[in-house]
């Protein structure tokens, strides 16, 4: 049954919807010009063209910024696209060796409970939100959770192995590493990216013998032994970078694929 107030008004049933709405979004000067237009014939010296006015500046400001009158082409599409899409979200588990590692190209999104399976380490988010070091034969140091949000880039250091567990990762986002660079095998010596190889994003893998390779300030220590790396994944190097490689270590850069998600 119709309200005596709205039957009497001058506001239509999706006006009155609209001046519920701004309320709720506290949008007060747009409400009390909705009133105004409502109730104009109980109102005394205001002329309804001002009332009118008034209500349709107001609604333009408010239409700028919630789409509440008329919808935004761009975000009903947005919308559509998100539900054809048919986007989920799911359980994830998997390891991690020394390496950088990209979220959204080779880590899904979500927030993770990250423990120690092997060895100990540092592992950090590029981006400082968390840095951490690990170590599987301390409890107290053995775990703990961070949130991984798409373009961050999780760095382990040493022979750390890592596992990542989450109950609520992003499983469609699937961003492809295009290989960049040329493998190549490399014994000891001192080399130049753009001079000695070129340029690209490589795994620097352990071909044979025991060494060190010196890469962005870090040494890393190589060998078949299980407190040292045997592999180092998604290492960056642009021209004029310098790798080391020594005490007869051999090794070979190949250019690196993703990792976890494929």
């Amino acid at each position: 049954m119709e309200s005596k107030d709205k039957k009497a008004s001058k506001l239509s049933y999706s006006e009155w919807f609209s001046f519920y709405m701004v309320i709720l979004h506290n949008n007060i000067p747009l409400a009390h010009a909705y009133a105004k237009r409502a109730y104009s014939s109980q109102l005394e010296e205001v002329e309804n063209d001002d009332i009118d006015i008034e209500l349709e500046n107001y609604k333009d400001i408010d239409n700028n910024n919630l789409y509440l009158y008329r919808p935004h082409i761009k975000d009903i599409d947005d919308k559509l696209h998100m539900k054809n899409k048919k986007l989920k979200y799911g359980e994830v588990s998997f390891e991690l060796t020394a390496g950088n590692y990209t979220v959204g190209m080779d880590i899904p999104e979500g927030r993770y409970k990250i423990m120690a399976m092997k060895n100990f380490g540092n592992i950090y988010n590029k981006y400082y939100t968390f840095d951490e070091n690990l170590d599987v034969d301390d409890e107290e140091n053995k775990k703990f959770y961070a949130r991984l949000i798409i373009g961050d880039i999780l760095i382990i250091r040493g022979a750390l192995v890592v596992k990542l567990s989450s109950k609520k990762a992003n499983l469609l986002q699937n961003l492809i590493r295009r290989p960049l660079g040329t493998k190549i095998i490399l014994k000891t010596g001192d080399y130049i990216c753009g001079k000695d190889f070129k340029s690209g994003v490589y795994d620097i893998r352990r071909v044979k013998n025991d060494g060190t390779v010196c890469y962005e300030d870090i040494d890393e220590s190589f060998s078949d032994e299980d407190y040292d790396l045997k592999e180092m994944k998604n290492c960056l190097f642009k021209n004029n970078d310098y790798l080391g490689v020594s005490d007869g270590l051999v090794i070979e850069l190949i250019p690196s694929q993703n990792n976890y998600i494929k």
